[in-house]
């Protein structure tokens, strides 16, 4: 698009290393599309990481801005990426070109605004970019955004006041210490009926890594007698009356206390900021009396209550699943265990199960999970020993907790009635449990007894307890030398290791969902683990193995021969079935938690397998259409007539929180839904203990077929009078 289209003559920007990359994509681009469709095309290539190679991302970032579609209105207006590509200019940028951005606030305000909304640049105070943006705008639009922007950042002030001044009156405490007034805190919430526990251990999780990045080598050099010192000074004088004086534990309690309610308050306003920065559907407002944002489709908003209604149903239907694999396999009349333990190792067992099932058939995880050392570790004996961890805790700990604080007058006294009665039976149930590492490895060993082991493994619980185990003097390090780095959460790796101990907190264990815990494990913190491209290509196939049981051919990672230098890429899988052709882009990653991760999703991973999808497609109409390709055509089992043939291309996610819905006109199907769709199962969505046993319900009435299996995924119907309206 030459700069005569515009009839003025933008100052271009500084140039970048990149710029002629950006500048020969737009000639190629505009050769066959229009401009806005251009525009997304080098926007697309932007948000791709590309160029490829050794460009810093402020290079590639200064050379997308050297375009001249940013100074013509209409374009950006009608194109559809620009405010989510330049939200990651804003990132990346210290400066950029103040002529430029004069004119996107006067001619594009709105994509500008929703850039600095995406891109959080009102956080930043200290921004170039976003303070010459409030001195140089004017009318009460941009007024009003950053009265909002302002107000938002303002609300954080108390509390951080609050947490500064407590994290320095709790200076002199160790990790250690604050661990064990941490464990006690954390008690005093199962005493509500209705707690948000994943809530309430993000805040430990913040308190636990903010310490994290102040803690000296001396945090981590723990031994029997500063264990000892420790427990003695601040758990237990609060735990045992009469033990030592307990004033000054009172105090730090007190401290911890007072960091916790403001931390909690501090990450309630930051999902109110990250709900203003990535939910679409959150608008602001600037009227005195009047909360500043609000949803504009209050209505919308249940689409994150059906997301959990789904991943309940969902567990309901893979724990069906797992009832029936472990009753085929004869254990169902075995013992497990001690009688008094018997039925809750039982559902350990169908709940470990149940976690294999999905990480395999979902995820595309092997028997054997990798370990950083090389060692490997079994899959299922990774799942059955986090859940009877989990069983043992709850039995064990929460339990009792529970009926000690039902006769006591606070969360102390019951915690020390507990621990009493643990030291009469030889047993630790202080708030946060700990051995040395030969005695966790003794105690997870019974947990790998089997038919062909009957007295455990060693090696096999030293691996589990390898997969658990997060050691906090490296992760300190890490979070010192590169903050940014994914970090495990408190479930996600709940042996916490500090020199040669290793600390465990029951009011986690006894909780935490293990399979999002080993999920994550792996696919989250793990991020860079050499084994996803094998998972990714199991995960592949062992849907085209699904689709196969009902008929489709099916054929995996075809590449189409490249046209006129134009390389669509590997297309996963071609399925066909009566004329009905799939074509199908599969992704896999971790579970998320939270609208921002949601978001990063979809602009992310789905928004580029959208762009891929749409070429492919491309390529293969072509293919099947113009220049046939005969062996593609004979692997698919395709009729040599001249039938129409019914081409419908899906992104397949192995995440739940996008099913439904479509980008660029894609549909987005979760793969679970598919699993259960094909195999004819949705009565299986059903909790185990209703009254009466769910009749087989088919979703074929008139038999399975492509097109009826494809009106299912299409009509929603495999959720059909199960979510909330």
């Amino acid at each position: 698009m030459p700069k005569a289209d515009y009839g003025f003559a933008p100052r271009m920007m500084d140039a970048s290393p990149c710029t002629p990359y950006y500048e020969a994509r737009w000639s190629f681009y505009a050769a066959t599309l229009g401009n806005a469709a251009s525009a997304d095309e080098c926007l697309h290539d932007f948000l791709d990481g590309k160029p490829a190679g050794k460009y810093s991302r402020r290079e590639r970032a200064a050379g997308l801005l050297c375009l001249d579609f940013w100074w013509h209105p209409s374009v950006l207006k009608d194109a559809k990426l620009p405010s989510v590509g330049l939200s990651q200019v804003l990132w990346v940028l210290d400066e950029i070109d103040n002529s430029l951005l004069d004119h996107l606030a006067q001619s594009n305000p709105e994509i500008l605004r929703w850039a600095i909304r995406h891109s959080k640049l009102f956080t930043r105070t200290d921004s170039k970019v976003l303070n010459h943006l409030k001195s140089s705008t004017s009318g009460p639009d941009w007024s009003d955004f950053f009265s909002v922007c302002d107000l938002l950042l303002k609300q954080f002030e108390p509390f951080d006041q609050l947490i500064e001044e407590a994290e320095k009156r709790l200076k002199p405490l160790s990790l250690l210490d604050l661990l064990s007034y941490l464990s006690i805190l954390a008690y005093s919430s199962l005493d509500k009926g209705d707690h948000d526990t994943q809530q309430e251990w993000a805040v430990y999780e913040r308190i636990i890594h903010r310490k994290l990045l102040h803690c000296s080598e001396r945090d981590f050099q723990l031994t029997e007698k500063t264990l000892g010192k420790s427990l003695k000074h601040h758990l237990s004088p609060l735990l045992f009356p009469g033990a030592a004086s307990k004033e000054k534990c009172i105090t730090n309690l007190e401290s911890v206390a007072v960091l916790v309610s403001a931390m909690k308050e501090r990450l309630d306003y930051e999902a109110t900021v990250d709900a203003f920065s990535f939910d679409n559907e959150v608008q602001y407002q600037w009227k005195p009396g009047h909360p500043v944002t609000f949803r504009a489709y209050p209505d919308n908003a249940c689409r994150w209550q059906q997301t959990e209604e789904k991943t309940l149903l969902l567990w309901h239907y893979w724990l069906r699943r797992a009832v029936d694999e472990f009753v085929a396999s004869g254990m169902a009349g075995s013992a497990i265990g001690n009688p008094e333990n018997h039925e809750a190792n039982q559902l350990a067992w169908i709940k470990a199960i149940r976690g294999r099932l999905i990480m395999q058939t979902v995820f595309g995880f092997s028997d054997k999970i990798a370990l950083e050392d090389g060692a490997e570790v079994d899959l299922h004996q990774v799942l059955l020993a986090s859940e009877l961890s989990s069983a043992f805790f709850s039995a064990s700990f929460l339990e009792p907790y529970r009926r000690f604080r039902s006769h006591t007058d606070s969360t102390i006294s019951a915690l020390g009635a507990l621990a009493f009665e643990g030291m009469l039976a030889g047993e630790n149930r202080f708030p946060m449990t700990w051995s040395e590492l030969p005695e966790k490895i003794r105690r997870i060993r019974s947990w790998t007894v089997s038919r062909a082991l009957p007295k455990g493994s060693p090696a096999a619980a030293k691996a589990i307890l390898a997969f658990w185990t997060v050691d906090l003097r490296q992760l300190s390090a890490q979070m010192k030398s590169n903050p940014h780095a994914p970090a495990p959460k408190l479930h996600e790796q709940p042996f916490h290791k500090i020199g040669r101990y290793s600390f465990q907190f029951p009011w986690v264990v006894g909780q935490q969902n293990n399979l999002v815990a080993a999920i994550n494990t792996l696919r989250r913190v793990g991020v860079r683990r050499p084994e996803l491209r094998n998972e990714t290509a199991r995960v592949e196939n062992r849907l085209a193995e699904a689709l196969r049981s009902q008929g489709f051919s099916v054929v995996v990672g075809y590449q189409p021969p490249v046209r006129n230098g134009d390389d669509a890429g590997e297309i996963d899988l071609i399925c066909h079935l009566d004329g009905v052709i799939l074509l199908l882009e599969v992704k896999s990653g971790f579970i998320r938690s939270s609208k921002h991760e949601v978001w990063m999703h979809r602009t992310n991973t789905l928004r580029k397998a959208a762009r891929q999808l749409r070429r492919k497609r491309h390529v293969l109409e072509t293919i099947l259409l113009r220049h046939p390709d005969a062996s593609l055509k004979e692997a698919l089992k395709l009729p040599s007539t001249d039938r129409e043939l019914t081409l419908h291309s899906w992104i397949v996610d192995t995440s739940i929180e996008c099913d439904g819905e479509s980008i660029d006109n894609f549909r987005i199907v979760s793969r679970e839904v598919l699993e259960f769709a094909l195999k004819d199962q949705k009565h299986y969505l059903q909790p185990l203990d209703t009254e009466t046993e769910p009749e087989p319900r088919t979703l074929y009435p008139a038999g399975f077929s492509a097109q009826a299996f494809v009106d299912v995924i299409t009509g929603e119907v495999t959720w059909e009078g199960l979510l909330t309206d």
